[in-house]
């Protein structure tokens, strides 16, 4: 059995280039893999085509086992331009400035089954060797390889808890739901009933004028809270229109219609018998009293063309997600720190560098 494979017959490579990484992963987009369901080729590639900047250095490894790729450690390092210079390591697919960040989730490092054992004190010491002062790993699985090798690193561990929320709509019920959910989705059915609204899956020719009205907005709802928002940033909003124009199949789009206009409209990631729920937004000048929200997510469960909905993370104490009868499966955000006093310095530099308001 791989399990019982030594160490020593392992083999390992570093990977410092793109187009290596890139045609290593295609290796493990096989269903046959325990591939991280957001973590997949197709995103990556287009993450790297948008988000990447020259002076991150890519620091992957690669284990093989005679000629079999068994192992693929996709991570990057990060480095800080203003003194004390820190260093960041990050797996690829997340690291990208917090006010454009895609948020992909469910990433993680990439093992072939039966070679666990064998392969994670190889990638252990591999990353205790690396020079990097903080390690940020974010919405990975509790079970996931990361989350397993990480308390084994040198350095202050800390993890904050949230869930993945999947509901199975094969056997999905409303009558499953709280009578307190189920009364607000009732009332706003009632309500839209009143108003001559329609509910349907958007067509693949309507996705570039509906991400236009999503973007307005989810903007104005974070405007009014006096931030940006990720949808005014162009890294951000070209991810996306990459991911819709190279293959219409994966993404998908619901709304809420009055009239011609959409008040208001989900948008899903797609992947073979799953829809992800990844963004929405709704008018909420002229309908902040009817949750229109509430009721898109109900009708879309129910209409849900794959087996799954995924609502993807959310925190574990009132989660509106929660209320839709899902699973939770557990889920980390985890920070590493080798070198805090370093960290320290950062922090103060930057508060001192910030431009004032």
């Amino acid at each position: 059995m791989a399990a019982m494979i030594n160490q020593s017959d392992i083999r390992l490579s570093l990977i410092t280039k793109y187009e290596q990484l890139s045609t290593l992963l295609s290796e493990f987009e096989s269903p046959n893999e325990r591939l991280p369901l957001l973590g997949s080729f197709t995103l990556l590639n287009i993450w790297y085509a948008c988000y990447w900047q020259k002076h991150w250095q890519l620091h992957c490894f690669s284990y093989y086992h005679g000629d079999k790729l068994v192992g693929l450690v996709p991570f990057f390092i990060k480095k800080n331009s203003l003194f004390p210079l820190t260093k960041t390591l990050h797996l690829v697919g997340q690291g990208e400035m917090e006010y454009a960040e895609v948020a992909l989730e469910y990433l993680d490092i990439f093992i072939k089954p039966g070679y666990e054992e064998t392969v994670y004190p190889l990638i252990i010491n591999e990353i205790n060797k690396l020079n990097f002062d903080q390690f940020i790993v974010k919405a990975v699985f509790a079970d996931s390889h990361i989350a397993k090798i990480l308390p084994y690193i040198k350095g202050t561990l800390t993890q904050q808890h949230y869930a993945q929320y999947k509901v199975n709509n094969t056997h999905w019920q409303l009558a499953q739901l709280s009578k307190n959910t189920r009364s607000r989705i009732n009332r706003c059915k009632n309500q839209l009933a009143k108003l001559d609204a329609t509910v349907r899956w958007l067509n693949v020719e309507e996705y570039n004028s509906a991400w236009a009205l999503l973007k307005s907005y989810h903007q104005s709802r974070w405007q009014n809270k006096g931030k940006t928002g990720a949808f005014a940033a162009t890294e951000f909003n070209h991810f996306h229109k990459t991911l819709r124009e190279q293959d219409r199949t994966n993404v998908a789009m619901s709304a809420v219609f009055i009239g011609e206009k959409a008040i208001a409209i989900n948008y899903y990631l797609v992947t073979e018998d799953t829809y992800h729920f990844y963004q929405s937004g709704w008018d909420e000048q002229n309908f902040a009293k009817l949750s229109p929200g509430l009721f898109l997510h109900y009708w879309s469960i129910k209409n849900c063309p794959k087996n799954y909905y995924d609502f993807m993370m959310g925190g574990l104490n009132n989660s509106y997600k929660a209320k839709f009868n899902a699973d939770a499966r557990a889920m980390l955000s985890i920070t590493l720190v080798k070198n805090p006093i370093k960290l320290f310095v950062s922090k103060i530099t930057n508060k001192l560098t910030r431009p004032f308001n």
